[in-house]
């Protein structure tokens, strides 16, 4: 309604937040990466504006930006997740100081077609920002580290070593060849996806040297550990693509402004929540893990977290395909579900959402119907788990979007608390 009657109202918010508002933008990690950031900018006392939940399309932007303003505070910030296919129609108006660009993976092909159509969609609008405007983009992409605009100031940030263990069999590789020249691009290093050390035989177009860059990134008392600038930071979940948006949002804040102590203060202890393989008990002692699935490279890498846990669990996945979602559900023949087989501790699986059934018939061409059932709705889906849960047993919820935060309400009303890594 306030866009009907005011056109102009992100225009009125930018010049009233000039050089005071961060985009960030990509494929995953938008959220989790915008509140790390908006944490790191309240720790150095400013007041942040922010889309928390996610709601990053034009009218959230405008939501946040209304309930959020102050015209008598000086010290406003906004960090404002974009959607790709957003990003274009918001930077003119609210002119951000810096952009960052997470990653680009297959995702929502209803909505925007083939990647190489969003990536577009960013490189171009990428190319519009002010010339104050600094892009954050991520090294070991090398779909992200492609759009960067040139003749405008660009950090990289990236992962230099780990000791994790990396998979390269069978992955999804969304960027396999490079944009500029159409070669296959060699690798000397995977991570996931198409991340890692990368170079095009033909062109020359290779990784970054991150400005921001993480070493020695391991798994540590449920979460993960990595170096950065001689400190240490904790990652409070096991899953690696988080330690990526840990560094987006510490490339981001040194961009602002914020101080190097400050940084490594904060990063010790970084959680991550929302639904982002976060830990719940549930009238305190049913543990239940909530995580977002959405696409076949961000679930590939839940999955992994999941078939390391050394516990008896039972797992839900929620498959909708409501707009938010992305109607096109073909993804998950894309996910790699038959890895669920070598968790030996899962006892059973309960496909729920809108498509439960297409997910019943996914796990059973995994290998895994006969522990699977199916059951109508999401949050009664997640009830009915609860209570025939065994005791010792844990609960994994994986859920596309327009489940997760019902779910998670749900379960914080039921007396769900955080559980420390």
């Amino acid at each position: 309604m306030a866009l009907r009657i005011s056109p102009d109202l992100l225009r009125y918010y930018g010049r009233k937040l000039e050089g005071r508002v961060v985009f960030v933008t990509g494929t995953n990690g938008k959220t989790t990466t915008s509140n790390l950031l908006a944490h790191f900018l309240r720790k150095d006392g400013r007041k942040v504006i922010s889309n928390a939940l996610g709601a990053n399309l034009m009218q959230g932007i405008a939501t946040a930006l209304i309930e959020g303003f102050s015209p008598s505070s000086r010290n406003q910030v906004a960090v404002l997740e974009v959607d790709e296919a957003t990003i274009g129609k918001a930077i003119e108006p609210l002119q951000p100081a810096a952009v960052v660009v997470t990653n680009f993976f297959r995702d929502q092909l209803d909505r925007y077609g083939e990647l190489d159509a969003v990536v577009g969609m960013v490189e171009r609008a990428l190319e519009r920002t002010p010339p104050q405007t600094t892009v954050v983009l991520n090294a070991d992409d090398p779909l992200a580290s492609s759009v960067a605009p040139p003749g405008k100031k660009t950090v990289y940030y990236g992962v230099e070593s780990t000791e994790m263990p990396m998979d390269e069999q069978g992955e999804v590789r969304d960027g396999k060849f490079c944009r500029r020249c159409g070669s296959l691009l060699r690798y000397r290093l995977y991570y996931y996806g198409q991340l890692g050390f990368y170079d095009c035989p033909g062109c020359g177009f290779r990784r970054p040297t991150p400005d921001v860059a993480a070493r020695r990134v391991r798994l540590q008392d449920g979460g993960i550990v990595f170096e950065l600038d001689g400190e240490t930071g904790v990652v409070d979940t096991p899953a690696f693509y988080n330690v990526y948006n840990a560094l987006a949002a510490i490339a981001a804040a040194k961009v602002l402004g914020v101080q190097p102590r400050l940084i490594a203060r904060e990063m010790k202890r970084l959680n991550i929540g929302l639904g982002r393989m976060e830990r719940l008990r549930v009238d305190g002692e049913r543990e239940t893990w909530l995580a977002l699935v959405k696409n076949p490279t961000g679930c590939n890498q839940v999955l992994k977290v999941v078939i390391q846990m050394d516990r008896p669990m039972d797992l839900v996945f929620i498959l909708n395909d409501r707009h938010a979602d992305g109607t096109d559900v073909s993804w998950i023949w894309d996910a790699h579900l038959e890895r669920l087989k070598a968790q030996n501790h899962l006892r059973r699986v309960i496909a729920a959402g809108t498509r439960a059934h297409d997910m019943a018939v996914r796990l059973k061409y995994a290998g895994l119907g006969d522990i699977t059932t199916i059951q109508e709705g999401d949050v009664a889906a997640v009830d009915a788990a609860l209570s025939e849960l065994p005791f010792g047993h844990t609960l994994v919820v994986l859920s596309t979007y327009t489940s997760l935060y019902a779910v998670r309400d749900h379960l914080l009303k039921k007396g769900g608390a955080a559980v420390e890594a």
